[in-house]
């Protein structure tokens, strides 16, 4: 039986210090990497975890779950919170896929590919996929896209889907805390 926390009807969005925020009841929040710059509309009350975001939490939790990454619980409840967050809020993101390398097996497993370049890889949730793009959220802590430009943790980045190489947790272990 997984110790995940499961969404609840109590859950709800809300900001503070233009930061986007899910209360998770009476003791628990979770500040989400998402502050007013990436957001859409940050909400100007509670708006509450509704029945898409419990969907695409739990989809995703099967798919993280399923992958045989040696993620605690805590680490994927954090990764679901963001990546739901990203799903329902964040503003839309160009593409950026001249800085990785082109793969020739190009794909995901559940949900989950390495992204790679010559300074660098990661690994990254596949959040949205329209068959030739997709929007990505990186689960590494960082990601150098060239010798000035970095993505951190849960940033969102829009790649073509031949630079997505399939993420397989027995390769190597380039997720941790």
């Amino acid at each position: 039986m997984s110790a995940m926390l499961q969404p609840m009807s109590s859950w709800f969005w809300f900001t503070e210090n233009s930061q986007l925020m899910l209360s998770m009841g009476s003791e628990w929040q979770c500040t989400t990497a998402y502050g007013q710059k990436q957001i859409v509309d940050l909400p100007d009350s509670k708006e509450l975890f509704n029945l898409r975001d419990t969907e695409w939490y739990l989809s995703m939790e099967n798919s993280l779950q399923d992958s045989g990454t040696n993620l605690s619980d805590a680490q994927i409840t954090h990764i679901l919170i963001n990546a739901t967050a990203a799903l329902r809020f964040h503003k839309p993101v160009s593409p950026k896929s001249w800085f990785l390398h082109q793969v020739e097996n190009f794909g995901v497993h559940h949900k989950l590919a390495r992204i790679s370049n010559d300074l660098n890889s990661g690994v990254v949730l596949v959040l949205l996929d329209d068959g030739v793009l997709a929007t990505c959220m990186l689960i590494s802590n960082q990601l150098m896209l060239n010798e000035t430009k970095v993505i951190n943790k849960f940033e969102l980045i829009k790649l073509a889907n031949n630079r997505l190489e399939p993420y397989f947790a027995s390769q190597d272990c380039q997720l941790s805390a």
